[in-house]
């Protein structure tokens, strides 16, 4: 019983890097449709099959690691804000507590920003791309047409038809 708790540091590790490659080759397993995540569907079938594969691979390592950052960045201010909060917290003394979040607001509150601004920017790019019309008829008034008579400002006389017209 010894042996193991002496040891507890690397059994540690040893479960961490197994959990690790386990993770990994369920996302490969997910990347590649293997197994359980095979696809039911008839796809049709790539005309380069790995150029296909790879260019697929990479955008999905690209789109996942943005995902992971934004994760990790957003953990991260909120692991440095609560180290930065509780000797105050323990002390009792809201003036620590203030100076501390006021030292990490100001370190990384422009990061935390930009990665709010992405995903609602995001969503908010995917709901105007499902209301775009679909033909020129749906688009409503022509950018180029003139505007109708009624709707002369007041003051401002329209200039004279050329000559020939």
């Amino acid at each position: 019983m010894n042996y193991f708790w002496d040891n507890r540091g690397g059994f540690l590790i040893a479960f961490a890097a197994l959990l690790a490659f386990c993770l990994l080759l369920n996302w490969l397993a997910w990347m590649f449709r293997w197994g359980r995540f095979a696809q039911t569907g008839v796809a049709p079938a790539p005309t380069q099959p790995l150029r296909f594969l790879v260019g697929k691979f990479f955008v999905e390592i690209i789109n996942d690691f943005r995902h992971f950052l934004a994760l990790v960045i957003v953990l991260l201010f909120a692991a440095a804000l609560g180290a930065a909060m509780y000797p105050g917290l323990a002390d009792g003394n809201i003036m620590d507590v203030t100076e501390g979040v006021e030292a990490v607001a100001a370190a990384l509150g422009g990061l935390i920003g930009s990665i709010i601004g992405y995903y609602f920017g995001e969503s908010a790019a995917s709901q105007k791309t499902a209301q775009r019309p679909t033909s020129l008829s749906d688009a409503g008034t022509p950018v180029q047409q003139a505007p109708p008579d009624e709707e002369q400002v007041p003051g401002i006389t329209p200039a004279p038809p050329l000559p020939g017209e």
